[in-house]
């Protein structure tokens, strides 16, 4: 060590973590293929105001990350206005699923494309993502006049890559992948080179077959304090990568958990997932501590849903219910606390916060 290291100005000791990461081959990332939930209108109406409905939800939580499609194909009873009968129809699905979170997406098919169908599905699926066809000019134009956000449902191959790629700077829809997803119909028996690489350039998030896509989060480095104080202050210093094609579109959260024997401690952060996109991911917080007795702590770390499931990370670090163990840290009992404020005029990674210039004295 050199003897200008950083490490020889150090205002607290702390501990570096860098985890090391699966091989391509060794990891499948979080999202990939979807699987449509596909309905038709004959079976679920058969009778006029006589809606089957009961299968629907079965469907949904079998299927891996499944995309509803309604299929327009008219009951005998239709005489006229099929579209409107149509579009009552979407707004029965759409209440009865409510907010349904197994369900991935909902494409926006129709059977006339007219917009009191399109406004069935804006009204009905609100909880949901809707998928909009990047070719259909007239459709794009009227969810951004109605202000209701989308995704896009591109089905490409071969032949038309080129259409869809003149439908996206038609339509400024480059950025679309940024707030919702992006996924990717693959209209050839195999992806070839061209939808491939325009699936990766459009930030696509899911396809009909397995390319790879969808995000994919590695821990690079964690730093963290050799020791801390008993309801004193943990300043932690996350680095993740996320090398996948998308962003993950489901809302999730950092936690922490520090563990000594059969007793845990669970400390949720405030890192703004909403906003991770694709790269470098840093996120700096100082989380303060409860009551722990001293002693050595496992630390953990995971990211987890609403509902508990996690995001498995591409490292190789031990994991137990989502959690992957990080290394460890020593609680003491002090009567102060050093690391509330620490990094106030510090920076641990070598950068020292610069002052506003100040007023001159009168």
């Amino acid at each position: 060590m050199s003897r200008y290291s950083l490490e020889n100005y150090e205002k607290y000791k702390t501990v570096k973590i860098r985890p090391e990461p699966f091989s391509k081959k060794g990891y499948i990332s979080y999202h990939g293929q979807f699987k449509y939930a596909a309905l038709s209108w004959k079976e679920l109406e058969p009778v006029r105001g006589d809606y089957k409905l009961e299968g629907i939800k079965e469907t949904l939580s079998t299927a891996p990350n499944p995309i509803l499609i309604l299929t327009p194909d008219m009951p005998s009873w239709v005489q006229g206005c099929a579209d409107v009968c149509f579009a009552a129809l979407i707004r029965k699905v759409g209440s009865y699923i409510g907010s349904d979170r197994h369900l991935a997406a909902v494409v926006i098919s129709t059977l006339a494309d007219s917009k009191e169908e399109w406004n069935a599905y804006i009204d009905s699926f609100e909880a949901q993502t809707l998928l909009a066809d990047p070719l259909n000019d007239r459709q794009i134009q009227h969810l951004r006049k109605r202000g209701r956000g989308f995704g896009l449902l591109v089905k490409c191959g071969e032949e038309n890559w080129i259409e869809c790629c003149e439908a996206f700077a038609r339509n400024h829809l480059q950025k679309t992948w940024k707030h919702d997803p992006v996924v990717l119909h693959a209209t050839d028996d195999i992806c070839g080179p061209a939808t491939r690489r325009e699936a990766y350039r459009w930030h696509a998030c899911l396809s009909n077959v397995d390319i790879g896509l969808g995000g994919s989060l590695t821990l690079r480095r964690l730093t963290y304090p050799e020791k801390v104080s008993s309801r004193g202050s943990l300043p932690l210093r996350f680095w993740f990568v996320n090398t996948g094609s998308s962003r993950i579109y489901r809302e999730f959260r950092l936690w922490v958990q520090l563990k000594q024997g059969n007793v845990a401690f669970e400390l949720p952060l405030i890192a703004a997932t909403h906003s991770w996109l694709t790269g470098d991911l840093v996120h700096n917080e100082i989380i303060p501590l409860q009551d722990m007795p001293p002693g050595t702590y496992k630390l953990h770390l995971g990211l987890f849903f609403e509902d508990r499931s996690y995001i498995p990370l591409n490292i190789r670090n031990p994991e137990q219910d989502g959690y992957y163990e990080a290394g460890t840290v020593q609680v003491e009992i002090t009567n102060e606390d050093p690391l509330m404020s620490i990094w106030d005029a510090y920076d641990p990674e070598g950068y020292y916060p610069l002052e506003d210039p100040k007023l001159p004295e009168a």
